[in-house]
Parts: structure tokens; C-alpha cells; sequence
């Protein structure tokens, strides 16, 4: 265990930090040094993921997922459009194969390099 004053860490969290990739390493020390705890509050972590706001509403996405194609249902066209646009910019490259009432089938190609929006 290292200890300083105003440091400890024991050994699982060392082992932790030893786990991660060099730049997460970076992050999790650039943190470390520079968040106080007295910074961090309740109302930090206090997220109600359960309220919806009046204008959205939950739709449902089933994606099922083969070694040839991706078939996808969704009761609305514009989530259903977002979905297989999110696995293209993930580099996913497919080719529409059919259209069944709310089920859209792709036909699996490959993988490339995923696309940035930035």
C-alpha cells in the first residue's frame, strides 16, 4: 500500500489503475489531482433516468443481430432510421435487403473504421 498523507491507495485499487490503458491512466490521475472530494456533491449523481418529459415518448427497438444480417423492427420510421445510421457511423457497412411492415432487414457486408461527426 502506498501512503502519503493525503493519499492511499490499497492494493485493489492499484491493481485497478494498473489494469487501464496509459490514457485512461492520464485521466484518472489528471482527476484524482485535480477534484477535491469537497467538490463532488449529492446533486452530482442525483440523475432521475426514470422521468420522462411530457414531449418524449418510449418506443421500443428490437435489433437481432446474425453472422449474415441485421434485422431491425421499430414502430417508428425516424427511431428505426436512427438505429441502423448509429451501427453505419460504428462502421458497420450494410446493404437494405428488405422491408416487412415495421421490420427492416440489412444485409451484413463487413466492418470499416467508424465515422466522426466531429
Amino acid at each position: 500500500m502506498y501512503e502519503d498523507e493525503d493519499w492511499a491507495w490499497d492494493e485493489s485499487e492499484y491493481s485497478f489503475f494498473m489494469s487501464l490503458h496509459d490514457e485512461d491512466k492520464l485521466e484518472y490521475m489528471f482527476d484524482f489531482f485535480n477534484h477535491d472530494n469537497t467538490d463532488i456533491t449529492d446533486d452530482d449523481f442525483d440523475f432521475d433516468f426514470e422521468s420522462e418529459t411530457p414531449h418524449t415518448q418510449r418506443v421500443d427497438v428490437e435489433v437481432l443481430i446474425t453472422d449474415s444480417h441485421f434485422t431491425i423492427t421499430c414502430s417508428k420510421s425516424d427511431v428505426l432510421d436512427r438505429t441502423i445510421l448509429m451501427f453505419m457511423m460504428d462502421g458497420y457497412i450494410l446493404i437494405h435487403q428488405q422491408t416487412k411492415g415495421n421490420t427492416r432487414i440489412y444485409k451484413y457486408v463487413g466492418t470499416t473504421l467508424p465515422r466522426s461527426v466531429n
